[in-house]
């Protein structure tokens, strides 16, 4: 492989590195306006009576707003927080991957060490209480 095409690889995985550490930050904006959301949405579920005809809430669906039960609401925008979070999890695993190539592809140790250490997978809190 000439220099040329090898520098070549190496500004084509640095660009889409680049790219999804903007879409993992777009996704968490929006999860931590999703989390607003519902926290307010929760709050107002609690406040109001389920019989009320206050007990709704206007949900914006693309260019409009539809009138639900908060209820409803409540679960809509709690199955799209699911929804970000893998979708978090999908891109963060892809930078870990791709971190450790350009690493690699660089010829720099240091970085595909510490990009290789990043794939650990934490453990979740019942893995952590089932540990004796």
């Amino acid at each position: 492989m000439d220099i040329v095409e090898h520098q070549g690889r190496v500004e084509a995985l640095a660009e889409d590195i680049l790219t999804d550490r903007q879409l993992a930050i777009d996704y968490d904006r929006k999860r931590q306006e999703n989390r607003e959301a519902l926290r307010r949405l929760r709050e107002q579920e609690k406040q109001t009576k389920p019989t009320s005809r206050l007990a709704t809430s206007a949900v914006n669906m693309g260019d409009f707003f539809i009138v639900v039960p908060t209820s409803k609401a409540v679960s809509m925008v709690d199955g799209a927080q699911k929804e970000l979070e893998g979708a978090i999890d999908e891109v963060q695993q892809r930078l870990r991957k791709k971190v450790q190539l350009l690493g690699e592809l660089e010829g720099n140790e240091r970085m595909a060490n510490t990009a290789r250490s990043m794939g650990l997978k934490s453990v979740s809190g019942s893995e952590l209480y089932n540990i004796k």
